[in-house]
């Protein structure tokens, strides 16, 4: 059976600067579980009235949960996820074309469940999904699958000795280039970074770096160039410590650790992260300020990182899940908010227009809505997936 989490409709969520008074609600309404998906336009430098909006978008119906997503270019959008077929969790592959979302058939593992949770692709026939199954055994294994412009094939991925493997992200460079990230758990009973990369022959497990003797583990990761790349997470001091906020950098030879700063100095961070032109990054995440979750926004490069205020909704809970960025000063981060002692979760879109990040409009599913995952494209095209409750109505 599917887990609490799991009986979710899933939807989608659109941009549109001509609805910014006016969000369009259009949720595929079925049993069980669907992706939420929203998409918009943006416009940068427009006036608080006229922010950037979000509609909600038809999705296809089933037992869906979408958790990563990413446009290629703005008639070629993936998201993925994971589908219940009423025996196990499968991998879930969507895809938009400019005029609607569809399923595409993607492989199963020939056993136990198995989710995807990041996407990437160079072009529209180099595309890259990651993620984890659960073997019969009980043990995780990464899964990768790869796009080719017609199907969606498995290719073999490395696994550490471990009974746990996870990859949560993927970026994709070139043909010949790409990486994927994720966490392992060492024969101590701790989780450790993983960073594996495709050279266009195989993937192959990249040394990579850990902070303290607690657990590590990496969310996002993001591509400038073949030698400048970028992996965030989190890490703790020692196991069971509290975690606080880990980046990586890959400067074509080498993953280093680049000091990363830690608000409230209690529990923080980071799920997504995002190169821009300028050779400067973006991360996002949360922090606990001893009262409630806060969003953590993260600006710098190898030289250092600032934290730069985010708008939350003030006496609530806050968290990021993803960022993407159309330019320099049109940038998108994505999660949720919950009043303080629920888990009524409610989408939360941020928008950052070159000067400060400030909420903008985020069509909701129902209550418990969250986003995870968020795309964007030059020119302010962008997309946010999600989960939202199933439920019977029509």
């Amino acid at each position: 059976m599917p887990t609490a989490m799991a009986l979710m409709f899933g939807e989608i969520f659109r941009k549109d600067m001509a609805a910014a008074n006016r969000i369009r609600r259009a949720l595929a309404l079925s049993l069980g579980v669907a992706s939420l998906f929203v998409s918009a336009v943006s416009t940068t430098g427009a006036p608080p009235s006229c922010r950037p909006a979000w509609s909600e978008l038809p999705t296809p119906p089933g037992s869906n949960s979408s958790y990563g997503t990413a446009a290629i270019t703005s008639t070629d959008v993936w998201a993925v996820g994971s589908h219940y077929d009423g025996i196990d969790d499968r991998p879930l592959a969507e895809h938009f074309d400019g005029g609607q979302w569809v399923t595409v058939p993607v492989p199963a593992p020939r056993t136990g469940a198995a989710y995807l949770r990041g996407v990437a692709g160079s072009s529209g026939t180099d595309v890259w999904a990651v993620g984890y199954q659960i073997t019969r055994s009980g043990a995780n294994k990464t899964v990768i699958e790869h796009y080719d412009g017609t199907a969606w094939k498995i290719v073999p991925s490395p696994n550490p000795a471990s009974l746990a493997g996870y990859l949560s992200a993927v970026a994709a460079i070139a043909m010949t280039d790409a990486w994927t990230v994720g966490h392992y758990l060492d024969n101590s009973g701790v989780y450790r970074t993983l960073v594996e990369h495709w050279d266009g022959t195989s993937w192959m497990i990249v040394s990579s770096p850990n902070a303290g003797n607690g657990d590590n583990a990496l969310n996002g990761i993001a591509a400038a160039s073949s030698n400048d790349i970028w992996a965030v997470g989190y890490q703790s001091s020692a196991p069971g410590a509290a975690s606080l906020t880990l980046v990586l950098h890959f400067d074509g030879t080498s993953w280093t650790i680049v000091p990363s700063p830690n608000p409230g100095g209690l529990t923080s961070s980071l799920a997504g992260v995002v190169a821009m032109a300028d050779g400067r990054i973006w991360a996002a995440g949360f922090y606990y300020d001893g009262t409630q979750g806060r969003t953590l926004l993260l600006h710098g490069d190898t030289s250092g990182f600032e934290t730069v205020p985010g708008e939350d909704f003030p006496g609530e809970g806050n968290l990021l899940n993803g960022i993407a960025a159309s330019g320099s000063g049109d940038i998108f981060a994505a999660g949720y908010h919950y009043p303080n002692g629920t888990t009524d979760y409610q989408g939360l879109i941020e928008h950052y227009d070159g000067t400060q990040w400030r909420r903008v409009s985020s069509a909701q599913g129902t209550s418990y809505t969250y986003l995870s995952g968020i795309t964007a494209q030059p020119g302010g095209a962008a997309w946010a997936v999600g989960n939202t409750p199933g439920r019977n109505d029509r």
